[in-house]
């Protein structure tokens, strides 16, 4: 019998890489700000984006950003798509506060259940040990 996947891992066609769209637009705009930079004299310090790529000798102007970020938009429609997909996403907030509450009385019973068990065996234990 095959173990159920862990509720809260993603599934096998959505990796962390499909959900990571910073590292991908910062590597963007530190290309235009580079361009910018180029075509104003200004010269450019390290030439690396805060995810650490380099953008040392590329640029891009504002015109060639929405090529730029074809991939971006791509990667951002498949993650939406596999975000859809993922169990319970069809539910409302409402039905999953209702299942939350449900979750909590049923907790409170069984626990109340453990406590009045617990009682039961520390009684039964002491009159246990009366008749030795």
């Amino acid at each position: 019998m095959a173990a159920d996947p862990h509720p809260l891992a993603l599934p096998p066609t959505l990796s962390p890489d499909d959900l990571d769209a910073l590292s991908e637009l910062s590597r963007v705009l530190a290309k235009v700000r580079a361009g910018i930079q180029s075509a104003n004299g200004i010269t450019a310090g390290s030439g690396a984006t805060p995810g650490g790529a380099s953008t040392q000798g590329q640029q891009l102007s504002f015109k060639d950003v929405p090529g730029a970020t074809d991939g971006l938009k791509h990667k951002l429609q498949h993650a939406r798509a596999q975000v859809r997909s993922l169990p319970d996403m069809h539910r409302s907030i409402e039905e999953q506060n209702q299942e939350i509450e449900e979750l909590k009385t049923r907790i409170r019973k069984q626990r109340a259940l453990l406590e009045r068990l617990r009682e039961g065996g520390v009684k039964f234990g002491k009159d246990d040990k009366m008749e030795t």
